[in-house]
């Protein structure tokens, strides 16, 4: 069962792609991974694991569940950003991530989300932190606000973009990077 998703997972698109451990160890890469690999912007590899220039995409791969990709906007140097998924592809004890990388095609405009949508500026705060990879927690701690808070926040905001996870979040959120 496992070649399988991997093999559906590998031919799905060409898209830098990996396949990794929960650890960042690198069993495999396709050739976009390779050529951003030897560009050295996203990512190094150090003694066979992965080395993110983000903390995000470590973050990212250990949150992975089978059900729905986790996503993230990665911030880059000189002011680019990255699109990252992380999906688990294989269940433990293999626990295999698959793992996509994508350099948005411009500047992130959540700006023109958050107004399409008619989020309060609360909202759009903590919809943006979610996109740049925080976890509720920490954004809750950072926007002085009790959990709680932060729920209601994010249901009204869902509600909103017409989102029910956030995976859906996220897609409804690249739709608004690039042209």
């Amino acid at each position: 069962m496992c070649a399988r998703a991997l093999a559906n997972w590998v031919d799905g698109e060409r898209r830098a792609r990996l396949i990794v451990t929960r650890d960042l160890e690198v069993l495999w890469m396709n050739e976009a991974a390779r050529a951003l690999r030897d560009d050295g912007e996203a990512f190094d590899i150090c003694d066979g694991r992965l080395a993110p220039r983000s903390p995000i995409i470590s973050s990212l791969v250990a949150a992975a569940r089978p059900e729905e990709a986790g996503c993230a906007v990665v911030p880059g140097e000189g002011g680019r950003h990255w699109v990252a998924w992380a999906r688990e592809v294989c269940a433990p004890p293999n626990a295999l991530i698959g793992l996509t990388l994508q350099r948005a095609r411009s500047e992130i405009r959540f700006q023109a989300l958050i107004e399409n949508h008619l989020l309060t500026p609360s909202e759009g705060r903590i919809i943006e932190m979610l996109l740049a990879g925080a976890e509720t927690g920490r954004i809750a701690q950072a926007l002085d606000i009790s959990i709680e808070t932060l729920r209601t926040h994010l249901k009204h905001a869902y509600q909103k973009l017409g989102v029910r996870s956030r995976g859906e979040l996220f897609a409804e959120a690249l739709s608004f990077v690039g042209p």
